[in-house]
């Protein structure tokens, strides 16, 4: 059975996305929906942060790599487009996405991350948000995982090469394995407002999946089978 299309056949999605919501500046927010709607599938999304590029584009290769029918588990992959299209980390607003969910440990005030990898200390500002979930990318996704109720969420980032699964589950395991990543249950510092956060709060399973700083085009080269095995991915 041939789970890949052609490569000649790659350059364009097999389907169209379906609109969740409207980001800040105007942008549609996209999901390409589960083949079929079983309790079994999962939600698998990128760009939270439009700084993070490698994986956007991974997903999108696995995406379009897959036969779509063989594909079991629903896709976001860009949580933030303002973000991406104008490579900032946050949204149009300046709100890091990443500390706006509606979660009990939400926190207001700024949020601070590092410049880049190099950058000896985290001292570039962003805001969590004028109240928990005040920003229209963080309440549609909300909305939308509230509505199709997904039985896992693994939301992709970079670059801290791990996998963060609290839990230690038995998809954590095997996807720290098949990206070849270490497992971790927990990155080392506090993410109030975090998607994280949120899920644990509504009893989702959540998996943090961060990749190493490295070019899209080295992350389609290590990384693209693990994405396509996770789209695919039975346990």
């Amino acid at each position: 059975m041939t789970l890949s299309r052609a490569r000649q056949l790659r350059g364009n999605f097999q389907t169209s996305a379906q609109q969740y919501g409207t980001s800040v500046g105007g942008a549609q927010l996209l999901w390409f929906p589960a083949t079929e709607m079983q309790p079994s599938a999962g939600l698998i999304m990128a760009g939270t942060h439009g700084d993070e590029t490698a994986s956007i584009i991974t997903l999108s290769c696995a995406l379009r790599t897959l036969e779509e029918t063989h594909r079991r588990h629903h896709v976001i992959l860009c949580v933030n487009p303002d973000g991406c299209q104008s490579g900032l980390r946050a949204n149009l607003r300046g709100v890091d996405l990443n500390r706006n969910f509606p979660a009990a440990n939400w926190k207001p005030g700024e949020t601070v991350y590092r410049w880049n990898t190099q950058a000896a200390v985290r001292d570039v500002k962003l805001s969590s948000g004028e109240f928990a979930g005040s920003e229209p990318e963080t309440q549609a996704l909300c909305q939308l995982i509230t509505r199709i109720k997904p039985a896992w969420t693994v939301s992709f980032h970079e670059p801290l090469a791990c996998v963060e699964d609290p839990y230690r589950t038995a998809l954590g395991e095997w996807l720290a394995k098949m990206l070849m990543l270490p497992l971790v249950t927990s990155v080392g510092y506090a993410t109030p407002g975090s998607f994280g956060s949120w899920c644990k709060d509504n009893s989702l399973p959540c998996i943090t999946a961060e990749l190493p700083p490295v070019s899209a085009d080295l992350a389609c080269e290590r990384y693209l089978d693990g994405f396509i095995s996770l789209l695919t991915y039975e346990g």
